[in-house]
This record gives C-alpha cells, structure tokens and sequence, in this order.
C-alpha cells in the first residue's frame, strides 16, 4: 500500500484520469420514440417499479391518449384563435367598479396582505368570446378597486364575469429586447355572476389564497405542495420533463431488471453484475486502465480537496503544512440497526503546491455490533497496512453521505427552496424578478419529489444509517449554518486546489453579473423597495433555528460538549457562516438568516450592498455550488464498491473494517442497483444549462461573462457549457 500504484507516479494516475474522464463524459441525446419505454415525468419516478410504460399494449393506449390529449389542445388553440382575448378595454366611463382585499389563506398568514398581485376583471359573452372590462392590481395593503363602464357591462350579449389573479410566472430574454419580457400566469379565477353587479360598487370581501404558503410541519421555510401535478404553484416546463425521458429511461430499465432478477434468483446475481450493466463511471474505468490507482493514497487526498466532497481544510492548530476534515456522521440523529455511520476525522499533509496526501484517519463512533458506544475511537495510519485501506473506503462512504445530506440538500436544494418561495411571494413590479426568477424556478417541485425518491419512505433511509426522521432533523439543523450575509467563496490553498479556485472565479463571474444588473435596474429595485422588504421579513421569519443553539438548555457530558463545540466550529468553516452576527429572535428562536433591510421605503448604502451581496449568493448556490456536487455524483458515487452511502454492520467483530469482496459489509443486491439508479439519475437527467439557454430564460450578459473566462475554467476542470441555470435536479 503506497502513494501511488506498485512502479507509479503522479504523472501516471494524472493521464489515465484525463483518459477515463474523457470516456466516462455524460451526454444528452434523444432516443425516444413511440415504439420505446416512456416515463411522463419526474414525479413517476420511484425507488423501486417506476411507472415506465413498458407493454407495447399500454404504449399503444398511451400514444391513443396522447393523441387525444394533443388534439384537444388543437381544438383549445382554435377556440382561442376563434374567441382571441384582446388587451383593449372595452367602454370608458369609470361609472362602476368592483373591489376587495387579497391575502394569504393559511391560519398563521392569512393578515398578511397579497401586495401588487397583476388583476383582471373579463366578461364572457352568451357566444363564448372574452372582452376586457378592467385591469390592475393590489396595493400594499393587498386592497383592489378596478372601475369598468357599467352602462356596457349591462348589455345582454355579457352573461358572466371572471375576476382573475396573476402570478409571474416566466422571464424570457430575445437578444432585440432592452428589457426581459415576463409572462404571466392565471393563478385564480373567480366567477362573479352579471346580477350581482347591480350597483356602483361591489366589495368582493377578502379573498384568501394558498399562494406559496409555508407548510407547518417541518422547521425549515419548505412549501406546501399537494399535488404536484394539479396542484402545485408551478409546474416543470416540457423541456425538463423531456430530458427525463430522453436521458433516464434506460437505466430505469436496468433497475427494474435487476429488481425482477434478485426477486426471481438473486444467487445468479452479483454486485459485479449490477456494475456493469450501467455506465461505466470515472473510478470503474480508471480501474480498468490503471489498477489501484482509485484506491490509493494520492488519489484519495485529489478527491476530498477537488472531487464531489469538495472538503474544507482546516489547518492544524500546531503543526504547519497538516490540515484537517471533518465528517459528521450519526450524532444524535435518529439511525437503523442495519448501517454504521461514524464520524471520520482525516489528517493530512498539504505541501506548497502539492495535493493533500492522508496521515491519520479517526473514526468516532459504532463500527460493528459489538461496540455501539457512540464515542467509541479507533485510530489508522498508513503503516497499518489493509486496515488503512478499509478506513479509507470507510471514510469516503461516510463523507459521501454527509456531503449528499449536508452539502447538496441542505445546502443547495433547500437552500435554494427558501430564497425561492419567499421571491415569489414577494417579488411582482421588481426587477428583481428577472434577476432571481429563472435561477430559482422548479427547485420545490424537485425537492417535493426528493421528499419521497430519497428520503421518506425514499432511498437513502434504505441504504444507509439514518432514517426518514433523522434525515429530516439533520437537513433542519443544517439550514442553521447557511446565511448570504458575510458569506465568501472557499478560500485557496495552493496552486493544486483546483475546486476552489473555480468557485472563486466563478463567484467573480456572479459578481460582475449582478453589479450590471443593479446599476442597469437601481431605479426599479429602489421604487419598489417595499418587495424587498416584504421578502427580507418572509426569508428571515421563516429560515431555520442557528446550529450553534441546538442543544442549549441540554445538560451534556463533557464528551458530548466538545464533539458539539468542534462540529458547530467545522460547520461555520465549511460554509462561511458568521456566528458573531446579531440574529433575528422569533417566537424564542433564534433565526439563522440575515435581514437584508429593515426599511420599507429606500435602503440605505448598507442595505443596498446587502441586497446585492443575497443576489450573488443565492445565484452562487443554486447554479455553480448545485452544479459541482450533482455532476460529479456519478464519479464519485458511481461504483457500489468503492463508495456507497452507507456500509453495513455485518455479524464480524472487525465491522466495516473489512475487504471490498466481503460483500457482507457493502449494501445488499436491491440496494445496489438502486444506488446506482440515484446517482445516474442525479448526474444524468441535468437540464436548463447558463451558456445554453435553453428556454431563453438566462440574461445573455451571464453567458457571456462566462464565455470570456472558458479556458480558465478548463484549466480548472470545469466545462462552462455544463454549469446549471437552476437546481431542478
């Protein structure tokens, strides 16, 4: 066991990953067709059967429905071209008006006025055809008044009248235009019958409604969606949905097989089996090209400083040139008998322009069952020979699982998800709309998805220590660390930490982005401040209790404080959370993220720079942060044997502490092959990319800013076409 393979070198390894990741590249094509499998959405994705349509018989129902359904949107499109509804307003008098006051319909919100809310009021005539009688929309206070001509409103040929609310749904940008083109989406119609409008005036009284409402059963900003295909506050556009089908149904194909087989004789079937009938990933084929050339020690310090983990490297308080990493594993979160999940602290040794090589691996808590102390320690170097070789399989599953949990949850997808509702709960006149919309758009349905593919009653309960519950609590906990104010971009160490210098180039590219954007829009931001305040107060009330609080009030052991102390100290490292700041108290809690302003009318100079400093932020995390943790999945989660999310107690006193061919230790057949179904799907089914623009949805200026950087982050290994708009995955 050394550095690198038996007559090796660094240059060695180096060219057969140039190789292997050249080889292993994920592309997007389309292979569909009436005659092959079909998969409608995302939302029929499932950990075991997905609802693939797989009989020809059925395919042949479904492609009659289809054809049904296309031609009654043909038939929609005449009526329309029949019945056009046209902008011009019918009548000018203001003799007669209808009024009311919108607001948010849940318990807890519904005082809490719908402000600028875009509003219609149509009539229907007895031939089907629509005529404009009034348009406008609430004001701060959530209260409308919209006048109409009442003497035309009284013609027989009117026999009802709609009043309709608008959302902002979509922002489109055409290289002619000076200024993006929002679209509008009918939210709600309500129908107002033609004698009720008798009088002058009609109060429709307060009008409540779900609009991007908060759910209350979780303590993190999470919204409500009942059903997410009729029910949910927006929907995937085609384009997403057809990537799915496009990029994922083979390897859907594959689990299922497999299923089939390990239900039927799963003796005929083995781990190397299920590998190979997926895609090959980078450490399969590196393998292949080069042996032990994935498992050895230089490999291993390249991939936790530039790989999926990405890892903080904090350094030593003594010694120079020596850094640690930490990875939190169970805690106190709740965990089956089945998966151990320690805690893993990595000593390493960085030399000036050098990578990381391992020193001393720590394992802190339940290996085997025959010790279940939660502080149980147990100490590795690279003198002990295969046992160091088992704590570094043992150490690269439980950082993939803390990085999927803490990392790519946490801290991209509910992130994003937070900024997100309260944007649009908030955001109408403000440009900000077309700043932050495009980059936050479909990330609550796909985290609504994730709440049943990955975590209750999902996969990774079912592959790894932690269950539905615990997982719930530990991504809650985390949101706690996760604030715009004050936040940096990892700080470089040398020459060699590639992951780093492309987030800090990358955040120079965000930077440029928005500073254009606010000296191009600072008079519309600042006209309608009262939106900026409006999502300051929605961000901060509803953002997760502070980590460093958890467990204030708990009498704990001196074991327990300092295992509290150095994890709070990690995670304030690892994502750049100030814990000096004042923070927000509500309801006894003290609330993790910032207000961006206090004021309702202008900013001052700070929180101007405040506001900007969010935007950055939440553009960083839901496109480049997003975007490095779910492409390199397949790379690094992409080979059961060599890292799973979770090892397995087994019956052995050693514990994980064993061989990768003692497949007693590693996740059974079933688990397997749907590990391999989660990182393909994660990796493979990307869609809505910055350069291409796919729904021209992105302002070209952020492409061509990165456009100008390409080769400096090829350089980096970092292909700017691969860079995602949005977390939709």
């Amino acid at each position: 066991m050394s550095l690198y393979p038996p007559a090796c070198n660094e240059e060695d390894i180096e060219k057969v990953y140039l190789e292997a990741h050249l080889e292993t590249q994920i592309g997007y094509t389309d292979s569909g067709g009436f005659f092959s499998p079909n998969l409608k959405s995302i939302n029929h994705l499932e950990v075991g059967n997905s609802k693939v349509i797989n009989s020809f018989v059925v395919r042949a129902i479904e492609y009659l429905l289809t054809l049904y359904q296309r031609f009654m949107i043909w038939l929609k499109r005449k009526y329309h071209a029949l019945f056009p509804r046209r902008e011009r307003i019918i009548g000018s008098a203001k003799s007669a008006y209808i009024t009311g006051k919108l607001t948010f319909a849940k318990r807890s919100d519904y005082t809490t006025a719908l402000h600028h809310m875009p509003l219609e009021l149509w009539a229907r005539t007895r031939w089907g055809a629509w005529r404009l009688f009034a348009k406008g929309e609430s004001d701060k206070d959530g209260i409308f008044k919209l006048e109409f001509d009442y003497l035309i409103s009284r013609r027989w040929r009117y026999s009802s009248f709609h009043l309709e609310i608008y959302q902002v749904q979509h922002v489109f940008f055409e290289r002619d235009m000076l200024n993006p083109e929002v679209r509008l989406d009918l939210f709600e119609r309500i129908k107002i019958p033609k004698a009720d409008l008798t009088g002058m005036g009609y109060d429709l009284g307060n009008i409540q409604l779900f609009f991007w409402e908060y759910r209350g059963d979780v303590q993190m900003a999470r919204v409500v969606i009942k059903d997410h295909e009729q029910d949910a506050p927006e929907y995937y556009s085609d384009g997403r949905n057809n990537a799915i089908q496009q990029q994922f149904i083979p390897i859907q194909l594959t689990k299922d097989k497999h299923l089939i087989q390990i239900q039927k004789d799963k003796a005929h079937i083995t781990i190397p089996d299920i590998q190979k009938d997926y895609p090959k990933n980078l450490t399969v084929a590196m393998e292949e090209k080069l042996p032990y050339s994935t498992r050895c020690d230089y490999w291993f310090g390249r991939r936790m400083m530039n790989g999926m983990n990405c890892a903080t490297f904090v350094p030593d308080k003594v010694e120079k040139d020596k850094y640690w990493v930490r990875y939190f594993g169970a805690c106190d979160y709740e965990v089956n008998d089945e998966y151990a999940f320690p805690s893993v602290e990595m000593k390493f040794h960085i030399g000036p322009d050098a990578l990381p090589v391992p020193e001393q691996i720590i394992t802190i808590g339940p290996t085997s069952n025959y010790d279940k102390s939660p502080f149980s320690t147990q100490f590795f170097t690279p003198s002990d020979g295969v046992k160091w070789e088992y704590a570094k399989r043992v150490a690269r599953v439980t950082g993939a699982l803390c990085t999927e949990l803490d990392d790519h949850f946490a801290g991209t997808h509910a992130n994003a998800e937070q900024y997100a509702i309260a944007a649009r709960r908030n955001f109408r006149r403000n440009p900000l709309t077309t700043l932050l919309f495009p980059h936050l758009k479909e990330v609550a349905l796909i985290n609504h998805a994730a709440d049943t593919i990955l975590i209750g009653p999902g996969y990774i309960p079912r592959a790894s220590a932690l269950t539905a519950k615990g997982i719930v609590k530990r991504v809650t906990e985390m949101m706690g660390v996760l604030d715009w104010k004050n936040w940096e971009p990892m700080e470089i160490i040398n020459a060699r930490h590639t992951y780093a210098k492309a987030e800090n180039l990358f955040w120079e590219v965000v930077g440029e982005f928005v500073d254009e954007f606010f000296v191009q829009f600072e008079e519309g931001i600042i006209k309608e401040w009262y939106e900026v305040y409006c999502f300051s107060e929605d961000l901060v009330n509803h953002s997760a209790a502070v980590f460093h609080d958890r467990k204030n009030g708990e009498i704990l052991s001196k074991e327990e404080q300092e295992f509290e102390e150095k994890r709070a100290a990690y995670y304030h490292a690892r994502f750049r959370y100030d814990p000096d700041l004042p923070r927000r108290t509500v309801d006894g809690v003290q609330k993790a993220v910032s207000p961006i302003t206090e004021n309702q009318e202008s900013p001052t100079i700070e929180e101007w720079e405040n506001l900007k400093q969010a935007c950055k932020y939440i553009i960083m995390q839901a496109t480049f942060m997003h975007t490095w943790v779910n492409e390199h999945q397949y790379e690094d989660i992409g080979e059961v044997l060599y890292s799973s999310l979770g090892l397995r107690f087994g019956d052995k006193k050693e514990g994980i502490f064993l061989p990768e061919n003692d497949y007693s230790i590693s996740p059974d057949l079933t688990r397997a092959t749907q590990m391999m179904w989660f990182s393909n799907l994660l990796s493979r089914t990307e869609y809505g990319f910055i350069t291409r623009n796919e729904e021209n949805d992105i302002d070209p200026l952020f492409a061509e800013l990165l456009e100008k950087r390409r080769t400096a982050f090829k350089e980096l290994y970092v292909e700017i076409d691969n860079i995602e708009s949005r977390t939709n995955i």
